[in-house]
């Protein structure tokens, strides 16, 4: 019995001294905001040097238990707010601690590589980063169009208006000629796909005939998927230095997304409901016939007498571009957990209606990210995202046939009556088609399900006061689905015009990316704290496999969709699939009390569209930045940085090989070699870039003020050159030779004029400008997209601009104009006073030249408003051999967002919702409600050939852009 009396006093001990523990000293407190005294819920409290700590309720309160006897440090932490240290007394058990809003974002980790980061005052690159709460300031369809206006150094245009996306994001500059041009995007620490597919619309305007075989079907890039609400943080690495971390696919830029994560505390919901509409922004207008002998000087005489009615006019533009149907979203989110589980989960609902006849957009989303702590090592996350999209985008842009209602409206007199009579649309007899016909029973639909996952397992291998190891695996897929319906029944007008009335177009694609990566940081930081050394590795794998299918039938059955029931079908097929591997090493020294920051490392990549697919290009950078304190009055403190990197830019597919192409001849298939031939020795392009620059906080932390320049220098241009027939081939793809240049400065401001309890005013401002030039070029001068010389064409010449346009001058060759902006600047104003808030972004851009067809489409058929006052002028100059004409200046002053909210006094709140709801908000938000620009077309934010690196500003019937606004209520729970 005597071990047991032992074992049974032994718990008792264990007993009491854990009630003894329990019963410890205890520490609680309030977190509030300085300035506006409220709650700050979801910070948190920890004790320095222990892992006690606990994250702050709804009201602000916090309890810690068990907290060690004796004088202690407690800091305080919360995104958004400078971080705070308190001393408590050996007595104290009671605290209330003010934080103050970090509006400079000084203390934000920003991402360095793969595994690392750092905090933004120590940065040595000019990243710019965007908060969840700038992106939703004003509801955007897409992520793109959320940031235009706010990121310097970004040219963010859209193609058309037409419903469900359509943007171009270009970072610094020209970065290509040929190869791709758009930013490298990362979600959630995964490559994810920004594809452009067509949807068959070429097949029925025959655009891309005459030579031109450019996309102009005004195709979705995909990235346009994402719910902006979704996200949490936006971090744009537009550097080289900052960028080569991802290698040989980051010449263009890297574009860093993370989505919102789960807060500790009780489940939190979240609910808006937004309605709303969007009406035409501007209407070009078209000529009034005052009476028949005026039209009888442009229109058939016998048509005029049968249509001609004294006084008539039809608002074409009314008719097709009319449309102010309801638009909603509903959005809802709910957060909470524990410190060991926490999750975040997501819905969308969106029904967009289109300006134009049977357009419109419609979006659902599912989103669900969790956090687990698996141990006191082992954490994972997973984050989950399923999208549904469906656009309608009606039809426009350039055409061959008379089928885009924006080239045929210029050839259709106002007096014309296109609306059905009985059920019947009648004849055009001005034109092949009848655009309202056309826009009411045209179908151009695209059906987009997309998925995408990402688990990450960290792994605290070593924790010790002065070394920390972390291991972090990354898996992860992209996968989307594509259906492009484009249907042209037999009934239309212009059907029967190629002997096979009725078209049928059915694409399909999908698209499959996977992500695999292992990085490992290990950070060093001796007792002295006289250093802070950071040492990061670690190897990705990426696999993405693009297969699309296109079927076009024609000589269609009234009331059939089907290719099947089609007389004569066609079928094509591409199969783009590529495999990437690469590893990188980095290494961050922080010294001189954290002042000095140091950073050096490589990546190494291979990819299977390099000639050579077993050989590693290696992507180099250094940068460093040093803080000085209060070096003159009225600053507090400079930072001085200097950065230097390279990047590459991975060839287009199958650039490397010469391709065969099938042919059927009296009944036999056989193989056709084809006019291009390819270069094994293909390699990525590469940039070398230099950037410095300083960030200066003014005014007691209430300004920063950032500078920077750089310049970019892109070798191995991926270039096309015409070969003599007697070689057998047309062209032949090479990178050897060229060189792009670009230079570049960009400003940044950040102000708060007023911060008090009553009232809290932020203000920013940005400004960037760039320019290019081709230094060395291995081919002769070539031009490139565009219609031809006498329309404007864009041409590639050693020492000028990469976006000069060529026209003809008093029936002579020269450089008529640059389609790249002069600079551009951003102006942002959030305003918070009691219960409302303000927020405003307005977007400058100055310069940039467009070449207006849309104008000369109207003048040439003399229905211009303006054709009396100099319309039939500007089409007899243009005759005489005169481009510029048709060449107009693109400056714009956007306000692209306008919002104003009011929270609702917590006594309505629980009157209307009940005691659980946490608030309520109105909010009246527009997007692009006004607009100031000399342009003439609709909108100087245009490109008929979506998005390309070089031929842009093109204006050939677009589909108009829109304004739009909505009422919206908010409510938590």
């Amino acid at each position: 019995m005597r071990p047991r009396l032992v074992w049974l006093a032994l718990c008792g001990l264990l007993l009491l001294s854990r009630e003894s523990y329990a019963q410890g000293r205890v520490l609680t407190g309030t977190v509030r905001d300085s300035a506006t005294s409220g709650p700050v819920a979801g910070a948190t409290v920890t004790i320095e040097g222990t892992r006690l700590g606990a994250y702050t309720k709804d009201n602000g309160t916090f309890l810690i238990t068990n907290v060690p006897e004796g004088e202690l440090v407690l800091l305080v932490r919360f995104i958004g707010y400078k971080r705070r240290t308190v001393r408590i007394g050996a007595d104290e058990t009671q605290v209330d601690v003010s934080v103050v809003r970090d509006f400079l974002k000084l203390e934000e980790i920003v991402v360095t590589g793969q595994a690392t980061g750092v905090e933004k005052q120590n940065l040595p690159n000019a990243v710019a980063t965007v908060s969840s709460d700038e992106l939703v300031r004003a509801p955007a369809q897409t992520l793109e169009s959320a940031l235009q206006g706010k990121v310097p150094g970004a040219y963010i245009q859209q193609n058309g208006g037409a419903p469900g996306g359509g943007i171009q994001v270009n970072l610094r500059g020209i970065s290509t000629i040929n190869a791709g041009a758009d930013p490298l995007f990362v979600v959630d620490g995964i490559v994810v796909s920004n594809a452009a597919i067509a949807n068959g619309q070429n097949a029925v305007t025959a655009a891309a005939a005459g030579g031109n075989a450019s996309n102009q079907d005004n195709p979705v890039n995909r990235i346009a998927d994402l719910n902006p609400a979704d996200i949490d943080r936006i971090e744009i690495l537009k550097g080289g230095s900052a960028a080569a971390i991802y290698g040989s696919k980051a010449t263009n830029g890297v574009v860093i997304i993370t989505t919102k994560r789960g807060q500790v505390g009780k489940p939190q919901f979240n609910i808006t409901q937004r309605f709303g509409f969007s009406s035409i922004a501007k209407k070009l207008g078209q000529r009034v016939f005052n009476d028949t002998t005026e039209a009888f000087s442009v229109y058939d005489s016998n048509l005029v007498r049968q249509y001609f009615v004294p006084g008539k006019r039809v608002d074409w533009e009314e008719l097709l571009y009319g449309q102010k149907g309801l638009s909603s979203e509903t959005e809802a989110s709910v957060t909470g957990g524990t410190e060991q589980t926490k999750y975040f989960i997501s819905g969308l609902v969106n029904h967009d209606e289109g300006i134009a006849v049977g357009s419109g957009y419609k979006k659902q989303g599912l989103r669900v990210n969790l956090d687990q702590v698996l141990s006191d090592r082992v954490n994972l996350s997973v984050s989950t995202n399923v999208i549904h999209t469906n656009s309608d985008r009606a039809l426009s842009n350039n055409d061959n046939s008379g089928t885009s209602p924006g080239l045929v409206l210029p050839f259709t007199p106002s007096f014309f009556d296109p609306r059905p009579k009985n059920g019947v649309y009648p004849v055009n007899p001005f034109e092949r088609s009848n655009p309202l016909q056309t826009l009411s029973l045209i179908k151009n639909n695209e059906d987009v399900w997309r998925a995408l996952g990402t688990v990450t397992a960290r792994v605290s291998l070593l924790q010790r006061e002065t070394q920390r190891l972390n291991v972090t695996a990354i898996g992860g897929a992209d996968y989307f689905s594509q259906r492009n319906d484009f249907l042209s029944p037999p009934q239309l007008q212009y059907e029967p015009n190629d002997g096979q009335p009725g078209t049928v177009v059915l694409g399909k694609a999908s698209n499959l990316s996977t992500n695999i990566a292992l990085n490992a940081a290990h950070n060093y930081t001796p007792v002295s704290k006289a250093l802070d050394a950071t040492t990061s590795f670690g190897v990705q794998y990426e696999d993405r496999e693009l297969n699309a299918t296109g079927i076009v039938g024609r000589t269609l059955v009234a009331g059939q969709s089907s290719p099947t029931q089609a007389a004569s079908r066609d079928v094509s097929q591409g199969i783009n699939k590529v495999r990437d591997f690469g590893f990188f090493g980095q290494e961050e020294l922080l010294v001189m009390d954290r002042r000095l920051l140091l950073t050096v490392g490589a990546r190494f990549d291979r990819s299977s569209s390099n000639g050579n697919p077993d050989k590693f290009f290696a992507y180099p950078k250094a940068a460093t930045s040093y803080r000085i304190g209060r070096p003159i009055g009225g600053v507090d403190e400079l930072k001085v940085r200097l950065a230097y990197g390279e990047t590459g830019n991975q060839p287009i597919f199958g650039a490397k090989f010469t391709p065969d192409t099938s042919l059927t001849t009296d009944g036999r298939v056989g193989t056709l070699v084809s006019q291009r031939l390819g270069d094994p020795d293909i390699r990525p392009e590469r940039q070398k870039e230099i950037e410095t620059g300083f960030d200066a906080q003014l005014a007691g932390g209430r300004g920063q003020l950032s500078f920077t320049v750089y310049q970019r220098r892109i070798t191995d241009l991926l270039l096309e050159q015409t070969l003599a027939p007697s070689t057998g081939y047309a062209t032949r793809i090479f990178n050897s030779g060229g060189v792009l240049r670009n230079r570049g400065v960009e400003i940044g401001l950040q102000l708060v004029p007023v911060q008090s309890s009553a009232l809290y005013w932020v203000f920013g401002t940005t400004f960037s400008l760039n320019r290019s030039k081709i230094t060395s070029l291995p081919i002769p001068p070539f031009q490139t997209g565009g219609f031809g010389t006498s329309l404007g064409v864009f041409q590639i010449e050693k020492g000028k601009s990469a976006t000069q346009i060529i026209g003809l001058v008093n029936g002579q060759q020269q450089a008529i104009g640059d389609a790249y902006p002069d600079f551009q600047m951003g102006f942002s104003n959030d305003v918070e006073w009691k219960r409302f808030r303000l927020g405003m972004q307005w977007d400058w851009k100055q310069g940039g030249d467009v070449i207006n067809l849309t104008r000369l489409l109207f003048d040439a058929g003399q229905n211009s408003a303006d054709v009396a006052d100099g319309g039939a002028a500007r089409v007899g100059k243009w005759a005489a051999g005169n481009t510029k004409v048709y060449l107009e200046d693109g400056s714009y002053l956007k306000m692209r967002e306008l919002s104003l909210s009011y929270d609702l006094p917590q006594k309505v709140v629980g009157a209307m919702f009940g005691g659980g709801a946490r608030y309520a908000r109105l909010t009246l938000s527009g997007r692009n409600l006004i607009r100031i620009a000399g342009y003439s077309g609709y909108d100087p934010e245009v490109s008929n050939f979506g998005n390309q690196a070089i031929v842009r500003n093109i204006d050939v019937a677009p589909y108009p852009p829109s304004r739009s606004f909505f009422f919206s209520v908010d409510v938590g729970f």
